[in-house]
Parts: structure tokens; sequence; C-alpha cells
């Protein structure tokens, strides 16, 4: 069918919504309540047009199409009153930054949000670079409240893990609801209380793990005004990189959209708003790369103890201990978490440079440990994996890993490896598809990845052709841009919907150990269950 909007003749579909039909087409038109996942309730009352024909202001987000109609978005009255209707969400909002006629000059000298325990206008906003309603304001022209705003005083809630809520910015707008209830069938934040003591919250103010969050993200993702906040992110600014990969966590293999800033990744989201993340997805990934003990310097024994050393002499080091290894008393352990690449690198320096059969995969990242065969005296090992027994009847030890470990600590030869958002190559999913993991951030410290390692490696041992030969193999696999992200879904993942069902692990090492929010969910999970099960008797 065909509609006018703003004296411009479109295509409309039968049982879209006027706002629908206009952005389809770029025509915008200001909301605040409305997302394109969710069904439309018209509460913020901020995509008001005329109709002609019809009485009122209808709001665009819940007036569907009809054949001929003719809409106007911005005629005076339809202007008038959607400043009216912005001013009264104003009044018991922080909007001191956002009528002050000192703000351009602000915003120029001071570009940066200020860190505070509690958000009094746009300079201490979290939100302060992406707040929709900030640009309505600026679009409406508001200069001015017709009476002074009231500030609600409420406490900012930093106690829950991952997640921040500050009641203070809320607009009320539902969207925070409704997307709990599309990704998981009913809302753990909901909007309680009427009128003036009307707040997003949980059922008895209970903390988000026990009533049964799984930590998504979503409505983080979907609120307009920074009033649901990213702990770890919230004082980032604009992000200088925006890179779209693969989780590289687990197996459900999940599209992620990964903002950074510098060398420092700070916030991963869906790239498919319509499926829900794991906590992992979501808000792992950036704490983890960020521990402060990571493996950042190649490192050898000297004397009785440890010392940080070149790359050229770690790897020197690695040779003279490896050239002595060759054949069955050679083992290397690694697990599934790597690239393609990089445990196609593994094997092939194990099986054709060391020429051992002691390649030993770890498939179940959730029990990392392995009893190393008999009369293996040398190993290499990519992580948390052996245990103190085979630990102590090894010759010698060389680690190639991300964090220290019991492994790390006893070894001859550290070497720093990059892992999850700083490599790039591929991972098989769960269904036996390869999905691009590409890089967002340069490796912590001296880091390298895994196939770079063993490339050199295998350079420091004597043959720097066949070094080469597998370097320029691999780079052509990981450039291969054949394999695609998975951008939609039929159903959620498994961990996305059951905190209990996500990996704890990563290269052996507990992720929670890292990532300490981790047993905070997991405790208040378990204690949710066995108070089910309690009530079920």
């Amino acid at each position: 069918m065909t509609i006018t909007i703003n004296d411009r003749s479109v295509e409309a579909k039968a049982g879209e919504s006027v706002l629908e039909a206009a952005l389809r087409h770029d025509i915008d038109i200001p909301h605040l309540c409305y997302h394109p996942i969710l069904p439309a309730i018209g509460a913020c009352r901020m995509c008001l047009v005329e109709i002609e024909g019809v009485p009122g202001l209808p709001t665009a987000c819940t007036t569907p199409v009809t054949e001929g109609m003719v809409v106007h978005t911005d005629s005076p009255a339809v202007r008038d009153r959607r400043r009216e209707n912005l001013e009264l969400i104003l009044l018991e909002h922080p909007s001191s930054c956002l009528v002050c006629y000192k703000r351009e000059a602000c915003q120029a000298f001071r570009p940066e949000k200020e860190k505070t325990g509690r958000t009094t206008g746009c300079q201490n906003c979290p939100n302060k670079h992406d707040c929709e309603v900030q640009r309505l304001t600026l679009e409406l022209g508001i200069t001015d409240l017709p009476v002074g705003s009231f500030y609600r005083e409420d406490e900012t809630e930093h106690n829950d893990p991952f997640i921040e809520n500050d009641p203070n910015l809320c607009i009320l707008c539902g969207r925070c609801e409704q997307i709990c209830t599309y990704h998981h069938g009913s809302p753990v934040v909901v909007l309680t209380g009427r009128g003036p003591d009307a707040r997003v919250s949980q059922a008895f103010d209970m903390p988000l793990g026990a009533a049964g969050c799984t930590f998504c993200g979503a409505c983080v993702d979907l609120c307009p005004t920074g009033s649901l906040s990213d702990r770890f992110a919230k004082w980032y600014g604009i992000p200088d990189g925006i890179t779209r990969t693969t989780c590289p966590f687990c197996e459900a293999a999940c599209a992620l959209e990964v903002k950074s800033e510098g060398p420092r990744v700070f916030s991963t989201t869906a790239i498919d708003q319509t499926k829900p993340l794991c906590v992992l997805g979501r808000f792992a990934s950036a704490p983890f790369l960020a521990g402060r003990d990571r493996l950042r310097n190649p490192a050898i024994v000297i004397g009785e103890r440890q010392r940080d050393v070149t790359w050229e002499a770690a790897l020197a080091e690695a040779a003279k201990i490896l050239d002595d290894a060759r054949g069955a008393s050679f083992a290397l352990v690694c697990d599934r978490s790597g690239t393609l690449e990089d445990r196609r690198a593994l094997r092939t320096f194990t099986e054709e440079v060391m020429d051992s059969p002691h390649y030993l995969e770890i498939v179940d990242g959730e029990d990392p440990c392995l009893e190393l065969p008999r009369g293996v005296r040398t190993a290499l090992v990519t992580g948390d994996f052996l245990s103190e027994a085979d630990r102590g009847g090894l010759d010698a030890l060389i680690t190639l890993d991300c964090y220290p470990s019991p492994a790390s600590e006893e070894a001859a030869v550290v070497l720093p490896a990059a892992v999850l958002l700083e490599v790039s190559g591929h991972l098989v999913d769960e269904n036996g598809a390869e999905r691009p993991v590409r890089q967002a951030i340069r490796p912590a410290g001296q880091a390298r990845q895994d196939y770079a390692i063993v490339c050199d490696l295998i350079a420091a041992l004597g043959q720097a052709g066949r070094a080469e030969e597998l370097r320029s193999e691999l780079e052509t696999l990981i450039a291969d841009e054949g394999a695609g992200l998975i951008l939609e879904r039929e159903a959620a993942p498994a961990p996305a919907l059951a905190v209990e069902k996500i990996r704890t692990r990563y290269r052996g090492h507990r992720i929670a150990d890292r990532v300490p929010e981790l047993d905070e969910i997991r405790g208040e999970t378990l204690a949710v269950h066995e108070e089910v099960a309690r009530c079920s008797e």
C-alpha cells in the first residue's frame, strides 16, 4: 500500500506501524520506548504524529498504516506536544546539563565523563556519549524547563554483579522489562510502584541473581538513558575500535560486537539482539583480558628464579630443551579453546617437528587434567592441564599460556600467549560449522598468538624454512573470509538461559578466578534452586 509522510509518497507493508514504515524509509520520528524487536506500547509519547482525518495526535508506534494515509511528523502542533512531553520526562531526570546555556563550551573542554558515585547531570553520566534523551533535547531545542526539576535522590544500586542501576536516570520507558520478557518468558526487572514511586526493580527488591537473572545484559543494551549500566564499561568513552567477531568462550559461537579503546576491550554485545548472550559472552571477556596478572613477558629460569627475558632468549632456551626431547619422550598438551589454526600448528609441531605421537588435546574443558603417557619426560602445555604428580615426573616443562598456574610457576620457560579477542582465525561451533575469530585488540604486553609462537619455536630449532612455510600456510587460512558469523538463530543457546550451563574454564583456568562475579552469580542461582526444591517437597 501507499501512504504519504511529510509530502513524500512511500510504500508501506500491511500490518506495520506508521513508525516502522517511516524508519524503513529513513524518515526519523523521535522515540524512546520503541525498539524494533519489542512490541510497541506507546509509553514515552515521543512519537506523536498528525494524521489527516484522525483526531488528536496518535503515537506512530501503535498506529497501523492504512491505504492513502497522510502523516505529518514535524508539524508545529506535533513539535509543541512532543516538547511538552519531553519536558515532563526531564522534570524527574537529572537535566541540569541538558538545559545549561554553557553546555557546548563544557562539552568542548570537558569531553570525557567524570567518575562520581551519583549522576546529577550529563557530565557525570555513564551514558554521556550515547544518550537518546540528550539527542532529543537538542533536536527539540529545549533550553529551559517550565518548573524546577525534581531530583529523586534514590540510591544507586552497586551490589549486583556486572550491572548497576541508577533509578534517578530512569524514564520508565519499560524497555528493560519488555526485553527480559522477550528473551526469558517472564521478566526479572519490572516496573514497580505507581506515580512518583514508580521505579525499575526486582520482586521484593531481591538481588538480580536471586531473582533469576542470567545476566545476558540485554536490559543494559536497550536502556536509552544509562539507568542500567555495565559496571566494567560505564566510564569508558566513545570506542575507537568496533570489531565483529565470534565469542571464543564456547561452541555456541555467538556473534559479538566488540568495543575497544586503545589496547583494551571494554564491552562486548550481541549483534543479533533477538537472542540473548550468556554472561561470559556479554560480561566476562573484557575483565578476563584485562587481568593484572596476565603473563605478559617471556621468562626463563636463571639461577633458582624465573626472570623476564627477550623473546629471542626465551626461544633459544626452549629450543635447547626441545632439541634433546624429540620422540616419544615429548608431549604437548592443549585443549580446544584455541583457533583451528593454532591447534593445527600445535599438532604439526608435535608430530612433524618433535616426531612425537603425544599430541594430547583435552576435549572437555571442564575437567582439565589428564595423565601423561608413560615415558614422557618433557612437556609443552598451553594451560593449567597437568596434575602435581605429572609435573613432578618431568625433567623439563615449557608453558605457553595467558595466566600463571602451578605449571607456569614450575616451568623452565614461560611463553606468554594471546587469547580470546586478541587473536584471529576460526573455530568450530556446536553444529560443526566454521566461524571467524577476528582480532579486536593487540595482545597484552609481549604476548603472541599460539601459531606464531610455534613457528618461532620451529625456527629456533633450526628449521627456518619449515617455520615460514607453516606460517604462510596458516596465515592464508586465517585470512579466508569464507566462514560467516551466526547472525540469526532459531533459539537462544543453553548457557544464555541457564547460568549453571556456562563454561567454567578457559585453557584450564577457572574463569571465575579472573572474573569473581561469576562465583557470586552461581551462589545465588544455587540458593534459588535449593529453595525451589525445598518448597516443592
